[in-house]
């Protein structure tokens, strides 16, 4: 869905997303990263940057399964759908490997899934209201990639544009909470850890990025709502990284640990 907003108020043509976001879904589809976008056709704002994502997942016309998101920062906005087609569920996940390519970047996160809609109005939602409308939550890996050849040279309209560094995401087990608690009780601090076959395992305190497990959420719900999009029941959304990056192997059983709240096993197949 294209919403128009202040980018087109201030004079850039439709076209031009949809020549941007054309070039993106072609890399997106082809498996093959390509350079920058031509000096025309790049955002130069969020707002661009959001549009021509928008216009991106409609040329592909694939279903947004999820969104990753993160309380906004200086010159930043963090909002992107995950879409179905490379959402993964169970212990054996197949990607598309680069030739040489031997792991895989991946961050560990929470997915809390939606129990019901928060489509788009007038009225602001408050937190009480998004924490009513969510489910189980889910232990999690982003999956990294870039559409780019070389994404570190970019603006950040132009990583927004093309999901910010998102390539799938793999959803394991369900977190199990105690009696009472609600998902926004989930600790914002905890150990990850690392299990392969035949070595050591890695350790690292985990913490959530902004520190609070609802606020994102109740962030992007409304950020959503204001562009006449919404969030819907079954999505799920994954709101930072508790360990940074990791970088997984393929072909080897691998056993993520999520502190007190589980373990997701997961065997990368290219």
């Amino acid at each position: 869905m294209n919403t128009p907003g202040a980018a087109q108020a201030l004079g850039r043509l439709p076209a031009l997303d949809d020549q941007a976001a054309r070039l993106l879904v072609a890399a997106r589809r082809q498996g093959t990263p390509s350079e920058r976008l031509p000096v025309e056709l790049r955002p130069a704002n969020l707002d661009e940057g959001f549009a021509i994502q928008q216009q991106v997942g409609d040329q592909l016309g694939w279903k947004a399964g999820a969104w990753k998101c993160a309380l906004p920062a200086a010159g930043k906005v963090i909002a992107a759908p995950i879409y179905d087609a490379v959402i993964h569920r169970g212990a054996q996940c197949r990607i598309r490997a680069m030739p040489g390519q031997s792991w895989v970047r991946a961050e560990p996160e929470l997915a809390y899934l939606l129990a019901r809609d928060l489509p788009p109005r007038r009225e602001a939602y408050g937190e009480a209201e998004v924490l009513d409308a969510l489910g189980n939550v889910h232990l999690a890996l982003e999956l990294l990639g870039s559409r780019y050849a070389h994404p570190e040279s970019l603006t950040f309209p132009e990583l927004l544009a093309d999901g910010l560094f998102n390539a799938g995401l793999v959803i394991g087990p369900r977190v199990q909470l105690r009696e009472g608690a609600t998902p926004a009780d989930l600790p914002v601090e905890f150990t990850v850890s690392l299990a392969r076959a035949g070595q050591d395992t890695v350790s690292f305190a985990g913490r959530h990025p902004d520190r609070s497990v609802l606020a994102p959420i109740v962030w992007l719900a409304n950020f959503l709502r204001v562009r006449g999009l919404g969030l819907h029941a079954g999505q799920a959304v994954i709101t930072g990284s508790y360990a940074g990056v990791l970088e997984l192997p393929i072909g080897c059983a691998l056993r993520i640990g999520f502190g007190d709240l589980g373990t997701l096993p997961v065997l990368f197949l290219s």
